[in-house]
């Protein structure tokens, strides 16, 4: 009797849990109905306030929400924001003509870190199916790797390029697999930005950086960001920058 009881009860704490995620989901695409009645009818402080609610407390970006904001955004002649909310898009959806509007509006700017290239283009790419390509490589390297051995085992010989050639290759595979852990960017949120030369407010300035600017984060230290802007390599308190 004791067991069905914790059973039932067991049962009915998922009920509520289940419940729970879905009175807040319905909750959540209820809210963003209202905002976008009130975008279609031109109230954009109020839908703006629905949708910035909703971009900080998702775990995932809503692309609707995102071209909605930096729609606003732009607007309200923010290129920054504008900037940054795009930028977020473009790692969810990649698109040509969404870079060519980034640097469009960087170069009306006078804004720097949105010229479309081919890198560019291949770190996006990389962020958003970046789960699948190091499965899909490393397959392939184990493979090989294991017919090698198995060769070697049934003393075939083989030939030394070889060898370097599958080494070369599981080198830049660990390369590859590191990148999203090295390479990420932020965009400046204030009007005048310090990077100084190590991380702390007592710290010479190097650069003064305007809002909107894309740079290159490297690495973290406290509360500040190791970056790298116009070549050189400086420090940015991580509240003056919208991580990306």
């Amino acid at each position: 009797m004791q067991i069905l009881r914790n059973k039932y009860l067991v049962l009915l704490s998922l009920l509520a849990f289940f419940s729970a995620i879905c009175d807040a989901l319905f909750a959540q695409d209820s809210a963003l109905n209202v905002a976008d009645s009130l975008f279609t009818i031109g109230k954009y402080s109020q839908a703006e306030k629905i949708y910035e609610k909703n971009f900080k407390n998702s775990e995932k970006y809503n692309p609707n929400v995102l071209i909605k904001l930096s729609f606003l955004a732009e607007k309200a002649n923010d290129p920054g924001k504008t900037l940054y909310y795009l930028s977020l898009l473009s790692q969810i959806k990649p698109t040509i003509s969404l870079f060519e509007k980034m640097n469009q509006i960087a170069e009306m700017n006078q804004l720097d870190g949105y010229i479309f290239n081919d890198l560019s283009y291949f770190m996006v790419f990389y962020r958003r199916y970046g789960g699948y390509i190091p499965i899909l490589l490393l397959s392939l390297g184990l493979y090989v790797v294991v017919v090698m051995v198995i060769k070697v085992r049934s003393g075939e010989w083989i030939q030394r390029r070889h060898k370097i050639a599958v080494f070369m290759y599981l080198i830049a595979l660990l390369g590859l697999l590191n990148i999203p852990a090295n390479y990420t960017t932020g965009v400046v949120k204030t009007e005048r930005t310090f990077m100084r030369g190590f991380p702390s407010s007592a710290a010479p300035v190097v650069e003064v950086i305007q809002k909107g600017n894309k740079l290159t984060i490297i690495g973290n230290r406290d509360r500040w960001k190791r970056v790298i802007w116009d070549g050189e390599i400086g420090y940015i308190r991580e509240n003056d920058l919208w991580a990306l």
